[in-house]
């Protein structure tokens, strides 16, 4: 039952603590070019000012675009579900990687396709840049989950999790899979150098262009499962990290600090970088997927096992 209640709060808490995450990214960003930035609370008076605002629609948009905020925080609210926040899940929980996948894969596709439902030249042109990253961030996913698929022999999220601290390995494969991993959830956040949240230049928006006709409590959806997609991405990576304590209630109070952490060191690199070109993507891709690959083949053919 103590795995339960800390499942459960532990998706909770992380729901809750999600703009605060975003927050600290942002402040520390701003603090990093000498401004002094938003207010830690800033996402939390966002989104009560969003819902409390009356809600307009597009003229020619359908029921895909009223639904598409709804789902796409619901597919991210299950990823949330599957965290281990307790460094075990309780007995019959779901937590397949492969789910997770797939539940990006959704979100991803419901926002392009309320872009495009939009019926505005930005949304399709967001959409379009939004779907086509993603054939990339996809394969490079399974990429940098390869090594941890070879090492497990299977999908689910517990058994991997033991591996960095216990696994015999020497330190190369897991940095390869570790800098792998980071490169793609940058992608799949939308965060520099792969994309400004920040902007709102229509010429290079990507995710931002696709909830640009949203207002009211759809835009507060749409904030809110930005937020949660940051924790959910950024939790996942540090289950599989490390370290896993004895205690579920430590490992809660562990998870919480680590996405504190992760807020901290996003805001230093987004200072630090620019945003890519839209056609130098593909190789920014490339490179996460052959840190997976050359993980696997060091583990499989070097004497890495």
């Amino acid at each position: 039952m103590e795995l339960w209640g800390v499942q459960i709060i532990g998706v909770v808490v992380a729901i809750l603590l999600s703009p605060l995450f975003v927050g600290i990214a942002q402040t520390v960003k701003a603090r990093m070019q000498g401004r002094r930035g938003p207010s830690l609370w800033l996402g939390y008076h966002v989104l009560k000012k969003l819902w409390a605002k009356e809600t307009t629609v597009p003229e020619y948009s359908s029921w895909i675009f009223q639904l598409a905020p709804t789902v796409s925080l619901s597919a991210l609210i299950v990823i949330a579900l599957f965290i281990p926040w307790g460094g075990q899940v309780p007995a019959g929980w779901p937590h397949d990687v492969l789910t997770v996948f797939f539940l990006l894969a959704l979100e991803r596709f419901w926002v392009g396709l309320a872009g495009l439902d939009a019926a505005g030249t930005f949304g399709g042109l967001g959409a379009s840049r939004i779907t086509t990253l993603g054939s990339g961030i996809e394969p490079a996913m399974f990429a940098v989950f390869g090594l941890l698929w070879y090492l497990t022999r299977g999908s689910l999220i517990t058994p991997i999790m033991p591996h960095w601290w216990s696994h015999p390995l020497n330190m190369l494969p897991w940095g390869l899979a570790v800098l792998g991993y980071a490169l793609v959830a940058i992608a799949e956040l939308g965060r520099l150098p792969v994309d400004n949240p920040d902007t709102h230049l229509e010429l290079t928006m990507m995710h931002e262009a696709t909830i640009l006709e949203y207002n009211g409590r759809l835009l507060a959806e749409s904030q809110a499962a930005i937020a949660v997609k940051f924790t959910s991405i950024t939790a996942l990576g540090w289950v599989w990290l490390g370290p896993s304590l004895t205690s579920p209630w430590l490992n809660l109070v562990l998870r919480v600090a680590e996405l504190a952490l992760s807020s901290v060191l996003l805001g230093v690199i987004e200072s630090l970088v620019v945003k890519l070109r839209y056609f130098r993507l593909p190789t920014y891709l490339g490179i996460a997927i052959g840190m997976g690959m050359l993980a696997v083949y060091l583990v499989a053919f070097q004497g890495g096992k």
